[in-house]
């Protein structure tokens, strides 16, 4: 489950396929440009930061990906909590924060 967001004609997602698969699809035509590697989680949510995507698995992990067509290359991916996180995050400024079941997370993000 997840609520995709869109990067001017590109579509960005996650589908059920092989027990949860990122997506690329172009909007335009339908046609799917990309898909990650399965077993990336059960839910995401998805968020467009300014061109790059950040990716919050239900399993706490948090995957910085570019927002391109060229295909799945995360640049960075954290862990950022010890427990699910089902919340959707929040970026503020420059920090993201992160609800898991017991705390809530301020994490900076780095400059680029």
């Amino acid at each position: 489950m997840n609520s995709p967001v869109m990067q001017g004609n590109l579509l960005f997602g996650l589908s059920s396929r092989k027990k949860g698969q990122f997506f690329c699809i172009d909007a335009d035509t339908g046609k799917t440009l990309w898909q990650s590697p399965g077993r990336m989680g059960e839910n995401v949510a998805v968020l467009n930061f300014a061109g790059t995507l950040l990716l919050l698995t239900n399993d706490a992990n948090l995957i910085v990906l570019p927002a391109s067509a060229k295909g799945y290359a995360p640049v960075a991916q954290y862990t950022v909590a010890s427990t699910p996180t089902w919340a959707h995050p929040v970026v503020v400024g420059k920090r993201i924060f992160v609800k898991d079941e017991t705390t809530l997370t301020s994490l900076l993000i780095p400059e680029s």
